[in-house]
């Protein structure tokens, strides 16, 4: 069975522990049906205890005709404390379709978002360039809680140039060769990279995989995007030696995870069999709990066994959700739900299912560091999804 036909019958899990690990592991993987976005989305306004975490973990997926009349639909009902993670969902709608239903979605999109998406219906190629080098501009001035927006607005801009065939392999090229003899990429240069993965060429991979080491979040997400898009063992092979290294485990370990194939099984295994620091290793069983192969099963046994863990993955949670999901037994199944349960209880009683908005913070934060808000959550769990 692939991935997602050992996923499908869990998508919508009774089981709160499940649901989230779920969502947690299609967050990032690039072939989500989109009748199973809706479904979520469906599920999120029927279950509100849902809600948060559903908005947030399929916001990379597609939002298609039948999602947007969806949102539509209960965007006015929700409580008004989580609507501005709907409203996110609506400012990644496709420029066509969200023109087609304009009338709705005024309210939801703010008045110079409408006039670039009528830009990028209608304008010229020399029009859209000069727009798309006023927002690198102001993207490189703007202060933290200004960029979030300015960033979608930039990658619509260059989803056009790509779509209609405005921008070259050449001037990426050049773009890309500039950008890494610079210590850090620009806001161009990491949109450079994200046109690669629109236009799927992987000769790049050999050029990506180093981008590895730095130390800009906004470009390893894109970047993880862009290798993870491409599905393939030559992405696997280049970026397996970053797994053993403390500054690029995790970037590294989310993007084999996301690409199903036995090859990436066997690289994480090795992994995990040569890691000596607790955390490297939570990091590598949480990435092949969700590749959802059995073969895994040596490793993840044998991790559960250890008296400690790093706090940095849920473990009993993730390790639980793998053995429900494949349908397995374990000795401890029900004592590891229990501990995790008990963890969510946690939250839920300190009142921090999810702030009501983005936190922005001067002092940077790790993706596996517990969150500043406040929830209890690890950072790329909560507030780190929607910086």
């Amino acid at each position: 069975m692939t991935f997602l036909e050992k996923m499908k019958p869990h998508l919508v899990s009774d089981d709160i522990l499940i649901q989230e690990v779920v969502l947690h592991a299609l967050h990032d993987y690039p072939h989500v049906p989109e009748d199973w976005t809706n479904e979520l989305l469906k599920e999120s306004f029927r279950n509100e205890d849902k809600q948060s975490s559903i908005f947030i973990y399929i916001e990379n997926q597609t939002i298609n005709e039948e999602a947007v009349q969806i949102l539509i639909e209960n965007i006015p009902l929700m409580d008004p404390s989580k609507r501005h993670l709907a409203v996110n969902l609506v400012q990644r709608v496709e420029p066509e379709l969200a023109l087609k239903y304009k009338k709705q979605l005024h309210k939801y999109i703010p008045k110079s978002t409408w006039a670039l998406y009528d830009l990028l219906l209608d304008g010229t190629e020399e029009a859209v360039y000069s727009e798309y080098g006023q927002i690198i501009n102001d993207l490189e001035r703007a202060g933290s809680s200004e960029q979030h927006e300015l960033y979608i607005k930039a990658k619509k801009i260059a989803g056009c140039l790509v779509k209609k065939g405005w921008v070259t392999e050449k001037e990426i090229e050049l773009v890309l060769k500039e950008e890494i003899e610079e210590q850090w990429f620009s806001y161009n240069g990491i949109l450079n990279v994200y046109m690669i993965g629109l236009l799927k060429q992987e000769k790049y991979i050999p050029l990506l995989v180093p981008l590895l080491d730095h130390d800009d979040d906004s470009l390893l997400e894109e970047l993880s995007s862009t290798l993870i898009s491409f599905q393939s063992d030559q992405v696997v092979k280049e970026a397996a030696p970053y797994l053993r290294k403390d500054k690029s485990i995790i970037y590294a370990a989310s993007i084999i995870e996301n690409i199903k194939s036995d090859f990436a099984v066997q690289v994480l295994r090795e992994a995990y069999t040569s890691a000596k620091e607790l955390d490297h290793q939570d990091i590598l069983i949480e990435a092949l709990c969700h590749q959802l192969s059995e073969e895994a099963l040596p490793e993840i046994n044998e991790h559960m066994e250890l008296e400690y863990s790093s706090g940095l993955v849920d473990i009993e949670q993730t390790v639980y959700s793998y053995f429900s999901i494949l349908g397995l037994e374990h000795p401890e199944l029900a004592l590891w739900k229990q501990v995790a349960l008990e963890r969510e209880l946690d939250f839920r009683q300190q009142g921090n299912d999810l702030p009501h908005a983005p936190v922005q913070n001067e002092t940077k934060v790790g993706r596996n560091d517990p969150c500043p808000c406040g929830s209890g959550k690890k950072y790329k769990k909560c507030c780190g999804n929607n910086s």
